[in-house]
């Protein structure tokens, strides 16, 4: 499995810390991306930051999964995250679309 988890807008949003049994870890914070390949497996949490713990707020966040090629089932895991700045940006008459890493197909 594979799973992309985004941060909700600053409005909604406090931090959460991830750590996992890779030695991995990260605090994200609104509008930032965690790119996650559990593979050959790892185990993970994703937990309130110490500042909601101590004062309180909102956590909320999206996660979504997906099923990776049995060819792609036994790889090593990898975590990854990325704060907002970084991720690339397209703006057409609609609107905005933040694409985030690894999620870039060129063909």
């Amino acid at each position: 499995m594979t799973l992309l988890s985004l941060a909700i807008p600053p409005r909604l949003c406090t931090a959460m810390q991830h750590k996992d049994s890779a030695g991995n870890s990260g605090t994200l914070s609104s509008g930032w991306v965690q790119w996650m390949t559990a593979g050959s497996g790892v185990v993970h949490s994703e937990m309130p930051s110490d500042e909601v713990l101590e004062k309180g707020g909102r956590q909320e966040g999206f996660q979504l999964w997906v099923n990776l090629p049995k060819k792609d089932k036994m790889i090593p895991p990898r975590y990854q995250d990325t704060p907002p700045e970084k991720i690339p940006v397209v703006t057409t008459e609609d609107g905005k679309v933040c694409v985030p890493p690894s999620m870039f197909c060129l063909s």
